[in-house]
């Protein structure tokens, strides 16, 4: 059974927030070996591994994540992964707030810190699935749009 590419996406979206905001406002590289064990194939033409279609998707993921204003970094570096990603504004924001269904607690950034150690892949897709959402609603609200 394959996933869908939303929940790959949520999934791979937790795991690279919650790196950034366990180390913030330190920035980290975000390198493909670190991040998934299955991004690199064996290439027989060029002789060395090369990013594979799960790779790709990665890649696809931070630069989705960088273009709606939730990371930045400072270079991609060609078949490896980008050089010092650092959380924004929006991102810290999104991350620092705390679900509505619980009046205290950890916040969506410690939750997604706390998933990723522990593995909990369908955990980090749904509480980054939570994290976007909450970023759209503060995009709508300064475009004076209903939320």
């Amino acid at each position: 059974m394959t996933t869908s590419n939303i929940k790959r996406f949520d999934e791979l979206t937790g795991q690279i927030l919650g790196t950034l905001y366990e180390s913030f406002p330190v920035p980290r590289n975000l390198l493909l070996g670190e991040l998934i064990d299955d991004g690199y194939s064996f290439d027989e033409f060029f002789g060395t591994e090369i990013p594979n279609e799960n790779g790709e998707f990665l890649f696809a993921c931070i630069d989705w994540l960088s273009e709606s204003g939730y990371l930045r970094f400072k270079d991609k570096v060609h078949a490896t992964g980008y050089s010092d990603g650092v959380l924004t504004a929006k991102g810290l924001e999104v991350l620092k707030a705390t679900p509505e269904s619980l009046k205290t607690g950890p916040t969506l950034g410690d939750q997604l810190v706390d998933a990723s150690k522990s593995g909990a892949k369908s955990l980090l897709g749904s509480i980054a699935g939570q994290a976007l959402s909450i970023g759209t609603r503060i995009a709508t609200t300064q475009f004076g749009l209903p939320g």
